[in-house]
This record gives structure tokens, C-alpha cells and sequence, in this order.
């Protein structure tokens, strides 16, 4: 359930990030009648999304399937969060560039524009956590899922509230570095998890899959050891967001 909270706070907060400086934009350039498509898009971006997630758990009904769909969202997310770190610097003119080219269009094809924009950025988010919420679905009891989600979604809105009210206080840079780790290592996790599911359909060439089955077993998600790898997962990225606050907050002090 840990790791579900994290993913969707993660991919939560992205997104809200994203919703904030597309907010702002228009609000400053003096477009708020295109605020509303935001707000449309938004609604769409999260209904393609759920329904995204609903059949990938429906499709994870064989190992085999279940095997492919953790391997192929470990690949996806993992070069996506890879991209988005590399890339964390320009991300705020690239959305304002982006939004102005849409928004500077006549009348009702800026409408559109700002919509279209706004469901493909925000359904990248939630496409990635549907990816990894679908292919775990069937290691993971429905409960475990939705209180996971539930959670990971209050934290984005804590987190999103003291973002507003003290921006100058909380070091979003950081918080996305560590959890973008924290997603990386969470999809080598999703290799393994695919790879013994593979090997219990068999589906592994010119290698024992009996064996290779039995000895990835205790790495399960429902496993005690998988569940301490879990937590150890979870535990590097925050010992690394430890280690950058205390850095900052001695940089930050007069000498």
C-alpha cells in the first residue's frame, strides 16, 4: 500500500504542478475565459486515465499478461521520469511557450487548443500511474489499491495547499528529484515482479523457469522480503530528501 501512495503522490503532484503554472500563465496574460477548458481537460485527462487503469487490471488476468504489463510500465515510466528529471529545468517554459502558442490563437480554436493541451498533459501523468496501478492489480487486493490511492491523493493536496501558501518555504526541485528516484527504482522492482510471472507462464527461453520461478517467489509484493524491499525503496529517496533539506537549510543560514 506504501508504494501505491507514493506513486499516486507522485504523479499527483506532478500533474497539480503542471495545473498550477498553466493557471497562473493565464490568470498574468490576462486569459482567464480560457481557464475553464483547463479545468475541462482535467476532467478528461482523469476519466481516460481511470478507464486506462480499469482495463490494464482487466488484461492482468494470466501471468503472462501480467508478466508483460509490469515489465512494459517499468520500461515507460521509467525513460518518462528519466525525462522529465533530465529536463525539470525548462519544464515551466515549456509549458508557458507551449500555452501561449495555443492560447494566441482566434477564439474558439484557442478553446480547443488550451483543452487538448491540457488532457494530453495531464493524462501523461495519469497514464503512468495507471500503468503500474493496472499491472499490480493482481498482487495487490482491491482495498490495498484504493486506500493507497486515497492517501497518495490527500498528501497531493496537503502539499499542494502549503505550495500555495508558503512556495518560498518548500523545495519542490528536490521533492521531485527524490521521488523521481524513488519511481525508477520502484520500476526495477516492476522488472523483477514481471520477470517471475513470466517465468511461472513458462514464457522465458533457454532458461529453468521452474527455477527461476521458485527463486524470485520471496520477491513478491505480498512477501515478507518483497514488502522489505518495498520499504527500502521508500527509505532511500527519503534519507536522500533528508540529507538535501539539512544542505539546504545550512546554505541557507548567514555566515
Amino acid at each position: 500500500m506504501l508504494e501505491i501512495s507514493l506513486i499516486t503522490f507522485r504523479e499527483g503532484l506532478e500533474a497539480f504542478l503542471i495545473v498550477a503554472i498553466m493557471l497562473a500563465y493565464l490568470t498574468k496574460t490576462g486569459r482567464k475565459n480560457l481557464i475553464e477548458p483547463v479545468y475541462w481537460g482535467i476532467g478528461v485527462a482523469l476519466l481516460i486515465s481511470a478507464t486506462t487503469g480499469w482495463h490494464i487490471a482487466e488484461l492482468a488476468d494470466t501471468p503472462l499478461m501480467e508478466g508483460l504489463l509490469a515489465i512494459g510500465a517499468g520500461l515507460l515510466v521509467a525513460s518518462l521520469t528519466v525525462m522529465v528529471m533530465i529536463g525539470a529545468k525548462n519544464i515551466k517554459t515549456t509549458i508557458t511557450d507551449t500555452l501561449e502558442t495555443q492560447a494566441s490563437k482566434e477564439n474558439f480554436s484557442a478553446v480547443i487548443g488550451v483543452f487538448v493541451f491540457t488532457v494530453v498533459m495531464i493524462t501523461r501523468e495519469g497514464m503512468e500511474t495507471a500503468l503500474m496501478l493496472g499491472s499490480l492489480s493482481s498482487a495487490l487486493n482491491s482495498g490495498e489499491l484504493i486506500v493507497g490511492a486515497f492517501l497518495g491523493l490527500i498528501a497531493v493536496g496537503v502539499i499542494g495547499a502549503l505550495w500555495v501558501t508558503q512556495s518560498a518555504s518548500i523545495n519542490l526541485r528536490l521533492f521531485m528529484q527524490v521521488t523521481g528516484v524513488f519511481l525508477i527504482l520502484f520500476c526495477l522492482h516492476l522488472f523483477v515482479y514481471g520477470f517471475h510471472e513470466l517465468t511461472e507462464a513458462s514464457a522465458v527461453p533457454m532458461i529453468d523457469n521452474f527455477y527461476w520461478h521458485t527463486l524470485t517467489e520471496p520477491l513478491e509484493p505480498s512477501e515478507p522480503i518483497g514488502r522489505a524491499i518495498t520499504i527500502g525503496i521508500l527509505a532511500l529517496p527519503c534519507l536522500w530528501l533528508c540529507v538535501g533539506a539539512l544542505r539546504h537549510k545550512r546554505s541557507a543560514q548567514p555566515a
